[in-house]
């Protein structure tokens, strides 16, 4: 069988080559660098439930680029892939996105179970929600719905197409786009910009002399094979120790002004960072600090999906699985999950505008902090779970740090032990 990863570093070549993708190589990890836009799509389609949105204004290749992909890694024609995907629009139904009773079973005498026609769209495993904003919030209840049970349910029948990638594009605000509801926006492992061309690649498109359809043509294909054996190839990847480490400190980085000061956010509705909500902590206004300077806490949807990703990209790339891969990708899995304080994100050199760029400062000074200064007391919990020392002893080496996470984390995790 030829070697998938070999086919997919193809791919990649051809879409340049054939003037298919031209997007800017702004991803950096340590010395590689690569276009986020088409490595996070190519990461996906190497896993099976996750969801990447791709955000940017119109002609940013976004459409294009995941049916291109789907083209390829299906084996299809473009046409037949165009046809799977389902566009909003405020009179979308439910019944032309996922299916609608078959007329012909009230022809017959006998009643039996009911029929359900299924859309294309409902029984493909590459599904693709174009322009996802412009459905209201009640057409983006089904999306959610699906994300979260990987399956379809209408008029009492299921459909399972079995793992499927999800992709969805997505506007800026205009006229008629709605808000995405946060809950769906949790269930979106990562949101990856999407830029028009610039002037070079503007001079290389124009030289373009065929037609997307043919040169769609002339990508490598997978068999079904290939295609299905991707998501086993990514899960060989391991993940280092310090990763591990890594992704649980910067998810509670993020999360812990959900306990602090109050410890119980859930007695104080509408409360958030910015209203008020750690003005009396030790930590409010402390830079190093990152509980705070977020509205909402990361749940643990995130820490699977930056553990995945983390394997995928190692696993495109032809690396490790290390810190510098967690540095590059988590900043796309959590900025559109949060909602930054607005007096840090105003602030030069964001000014407002630079949430992504905002959000990769705060992944980097957890992992530096993570990495350096808490060296010293992540050894110290560990050594008093594995029971080299006692609790107690613990618990006061660790009051003599003053971060957020020994203090809210590991002290009450060790008074809690018999």
């Amino acid at each position: 069988m030829p070697d998938p990863k070999s086919k997919i570093e193809l791919l990649a070549s051809s879409l340049e080559e054939l003037r298919l993708h031209m997007g800017g190589k702004d991803l950096s990890i340590a010395d590689q660098k690569v276009n986020a836009q088409l490595y996070f799509c190519l990461a996906n389609a190497c896993l099976r439930g996750h969801a990447v949105l791709l955000y940017g204004g119109m002609g940013a290749n976004k459409t294009t680029l995941v049916n291109l992909l789907g083209s390829s890694f299906l084996g299809l024609e473009l046409e037949r892939v165009e046809d799977l995907m389902v566009t909003g629009h405020p009179e979308q139904t439910e019944e032309k996105i996922v299916g609608f009773l078959d007329p012909r079973q009230w022809t017959g005498q006998e009643a039996g179970p009911t029929q359900v026609l299924w859309t294309s769209w409902a029984l493909s495993n590459w599904k693709l929600i174009n322009e996802i904003n412009r459905f209201p919030s009640g057409k983006q209840n089904l999306f959610l719905e699906i994300l979260q049970k990987r399956r379809i349910i209408y008029a009492g029948q299921v459909c399972q197409p079995g793992d499927t990638c999800y992709f969805a594009t997505m506007n800026p605000e205009f006229s008629a786009t709605y808000p995405l509801d946060q809950a769906l926006l949790d269930r979106i492992s990562a949101c990856v910009p999407a830029y028009q061309p610039d002037f070079l690649a503007g001079l290389l498109l124009s030289e373009r002399e065929k037609e997307v359809r043919d040169l769609a043509a002339m990508l490598p294909r997978f068999t079904e094979e290939e295609f299905s054996s991707l998501p086993g190839l990514v899960a060989e990847i391991p993940l280092s120790s310090q990763v591990e480490l890594a992704v649980l400190c910067l998810i509670r980085d993020f999360t812990l002004c959900e306990r602090a000061p109050s410890y119980d956010k859930t007695q104080l509705s509408g409360s958030k960072p910015s209203l008020g909500l750690c003005s009396g902590c030790h930590y409010h206004n402390n830079p190093e600090a990152i509980c705070w300077q977020a509205d909402e806490g990361l749940s643990d949807r995130v820490r699977q999906d930056l553990r995945i990703f983390c394997r995928a990209f190692a696993f495109l790339l032809g690396r490790e699985a290390d810190l510098e891969v967690l540095r590059a990708i988590a900043p796309y899995v959590i900025w559109h999950r949060i909602t930054p304080l607005a007096s840090r994100l105003e602030k030069p050199p964001y000014f407002g505008a630079g949430k992504l760029a905002y959000v990769a400062e705060l992944v980097n000074k957890s992992i530096d902090r993570t990495m350096n200064e808490r060296r010293e007391m992540n050894l110290i919990y560990s050594r008093a779970m594995d029971g080299e020392i006692s609790a107690s002893q613990a618990i006061e080496e660790l009051m003599l740090f003053d971060d957020p996470i020994a203090r809210l984390d590991y002290v009450p995790s060790l008074e809690s032990r018999p």
